[in-house]
This record gives structure tokens, C-alpha cells and sequence, in this order.
């Protein structure tokens, strides 16, 4: 396993499958699981797993939350989802 400084990791991109979204604030380990968000800060070397995440775009859609395509709004439009569902 790798050592991240912490926020090295800061950075929100739309994938294939989801937006990979780094966050300090994440919800439980239970909310994420229920909701089908992949963790993988263990992968890469943080020290809490929530802290990078891949959340499908079927969550965004659920709580009514639009996308944008550019990396700030992604930010912000994730921030706003973990919030919510915190």
C-alpha cells in the first residue's frame, strides 16, 4: 500500500461507470454500501477508505441532483449528494 499525503487525491472526474470523487466529509460505510458507492481509498493508500469514492451516476439521478460535464461542478454537485445523504 501506497502512503497519500492527505488531499493529494483531491479530484472529481465523470467515468464510464460513475464520478470518481475525492471528499474529506464522507457518509458511513453503511449509507455508502446502501447505495451502491464504490470506496477505494484502502487501494490507494488513504487512511480512510470513504475518502475516494466512485458514486454511480443512478444516485445523482435518485436524488434529483443534475451533472455537469467540467470537474467544478462535478465537485460540487458530489459534495452537495454526500451531504444529503449524510
Amino acid at each position: 500500500m501506497i502512503d497519500q499525503n492527505p488531499h493529494s487525491l483531491e479530484y472529481t472526474k465523470a467515468l464510464e461507470s460513475g464520478v470518481f470523487h475525492y471528499t474529506c466529509n464522507p457518509p458511513s460505510g453503511e449509507k455508502l454500501r446502501k447505495l451502491n458507492i464504490i470506496c477505494l481509498g484502502d487501494e490507494l493508500g488513504c487512511r480512510d477508505n470513504r475518502e475516494v469514492l466512485i458514486i454511480p451516476y443512478s444516485v445523482f439521478e435518485r436524488e434529483g441532483i443534475p451533472l455537469s460535464k467540467d470537474s467544478e461542478s462535478l465537485k460540487i454537485a458530489s459534495e452537495n449528494l454526500l451531504r444529503r445523504i449524510n
